[in-house]
Formats: structure tokens, C-alpha cells, sequence
């Protein structure tokens, strides 16, 4: 087994209470913090993607996301985990965020000023994933102005991480939340499954039915890719 896998699987978080503590602790102690999440599509990324693989295992706390990992851990390397996926965790650290009143920085989709400014996030300034995004350096510049150190990052694999980690290499005492399509899911712009699928381990067959543009590559091809690549894991375990 590649020592490069060994790193991420040792590393990555398998409880959802531990997941949260840390975010929670980050934010009220001020200290910098890049989170991710790890799942079936993460793990073919990781596979291919150098930078991405390096990023990963140098730079971020990650936490496992879904039935794919959920097995992968508890059956391939034995780990004690717990079934969860990120959107629960996202919601959690929302909460939190809200009750508390703390200010957020969003990144990510393309949603209108009124969708923003309307839900009771604190939302202090707001980059869509497209236009805003492409001079990372005026981006910069701008968060440096704001006080506002948690920003949430919903951008997809590997791009969110990158920007995630440009922003914390030049700006200190972030605390950055990558999320994924979440934020579709939380503005209300993309239907979420039912909640009875979402640890069931078929949440992607109503994604896919939903999306199947966008995801029929990553389900119906990255599913049985994944599989296979687990299968030579083992072999090399």
C-alpha cells in the first residue's frame, strides 16, 4: 500500500461528534482550521489528482462523508466509524453559526443577493463560484478588509481545496469550511433525497435521477471504479 494512502486513511475522522468539537473549538479560540469532507467521488479524485492527494494529506483535517467510506474504513482497515455524511455535519456547524450570530464569509454557486441576504445565516460578504472567483488576488484583498475570519467554501472537488488552502496560506486565523454542493442543498436551489436515503448507502440513485447530466459519470462509472480501486487497496493491505 502506498505510504501517501496510509497517511489519509490514519488521518481521516470517523465520528461526527469529533468533527464538530473541532470546528466549534477552532472558531472560539480564533485558530486556523481547513476542513473537508472525504467521500466515494473525493477518494477517485484522490486517486488521480497529485496536487489534490498532496493537498490533502499536507494541509487539511478531513472527516469521511457517506456509506462508501463509512465501509471502506470499518471493513477494509477495521476502523471503529460511524455512519454520517457531510451534509449532517454541515448542518450541525449552521446551527451553531446561527445561534451564536457569528458572521460568514460564502463562496460558492451562483445564488442571488435575496437568497443570501434572506436566511438567517450572517452572511458578510458573499463571492459567487464563477466571476468572483477568478482573481483570487482581489478576493484576497477583500476578505483582508472584512473581520470576518470562518469563510464556507461550496465549490466542489479539488477547486474548493485549493482555494481554500491559497486563502490560508496568505491570510492568518481562518477557519475555512469546504462543503460542496451543500449550499444548494441549504439555500434551497437543488432538492435534497429524502431523509430515509441519506445514510442508507442509494442517497446517489436520487441524485443521480435528479442530476443525471451533471453525475451520471461519477455514479455509474466512479461507483465501480471506486469499488475496483478499494479491491486493489486490499489486495496491497
Amino acid at each position: 500500500m502506498k505510504k501517501s494512502e496510509l497517511i489519509l486513511f490514519d488521518k481521516i475522522i470517523t465520528h461526527s461528534n469529533d468533527v464538530i468539537e473541532i470546528v466549534l473549538s477552532s472558531i472560539e479560540n480564533g485558530n486556523d482550521l481547513l476542513l473537508t469532507y472525504f467521500n466515494q467521488h473525493c477518494f477517485n479524485v484522490y486517486w488521480e489528482d497529485k496536487n489534490y492527494k498532496k493537498n490533502i494529506n499536507d494541509n487539511f483535517t478531513v472527516y469521511l462523508d457517506g456509506y462508501g467510506l463509512y465501509f471502506v474504513l470499518k471493513y477494509i482497515f477495521y476502523k471503529k466509524s460511524e455512519k454520517f455524511n457531510a451534509s449532517e455535519i454541515n448542518s450541525e456547524i449552521l446551527k451553531y453559526l446561527i445561534t451564536s450570530k457569528k458572521k460568514v464569509i460564502i463562496i460558492g454557486g451562483r445564488f442571488t443577493d435575496e437568497i443570501i441576504n434572506t436566511n438567517a445565516l450572517k452572511v458578510e460578504h458573499y463571492f459567487n463560484g464563477y466571476e468572483d472567483t477568478e482573481n483570487i488576488d482581489q478576493m484576497i484583498e477583500i476578505i483582508k478588509s472584512l473581520k470576518t475570519k470562518i469563510i464556507i467554501i461550496g465549490m466542489g472537488v479539488p477547486l474548493q481545496e485549493k482555494i481554500a488552502f491559497e486563502l490560508s496560506k496568505r491570510i492568518n486565523g481562518l477557519q475555512i469550511i469546504c462543503v460542496g454542493n451543500f449550499l444548494e442543498f441549504y439555500f434551497g436551489t437543488i432538492k435534497r433525497a429524502p431523509k430515509f436515503l441519506h445514510n442508507s448507502g442509494f442517497e446517489w440513485v436520487f441524485r443521480l435521477l435528479t442530476e443525471p447530466r451533471r453525475l451520471w459519470k461519477r455514479y455509474l462509472i466512479g461507483i465501480p471504479v471506486f469499488i475496483f480501486r478499494v479491491l486493489i487497496m486490499k489486495f496491497r493491505h
